[in-house]
């Protein structure tokens, strides 16, 4: 049995999740709205729901990984 984190909340991350679920694998559900992923969780009636990391200071809630385009010459 193996520990399987899905990233979202979607039609995809549900299936995945379903599937993982079926192969009796632990799974964890990762999503930006609490509710969202408490409700799929109850849906898929065995996944939980990981708790979310704090917004780190200073960095831009839209995209924080997002690293400045460079010049190609």
């Amino acid at each position: 049995m193996s520990n399987i984190s899905i990233v979202g909340l979607g039609n995809m991350a549900s299936a995945l999740a379903d599937r993982a679920l079926a192969g009796g694998n632990a799974v964890e559900i990762i999503g930006r709205d609490p509710a969202k992923a408490n409700e799929l969780a109850a849906a898929l009636d065995g996944a939980t729901v990981a708790r979310p990391a704090p917004p780190r200071r200073g960095t831009s809630s839209s995209s924080p990984c997002r690293t400045p385009a460079r010049r190609r010459w």
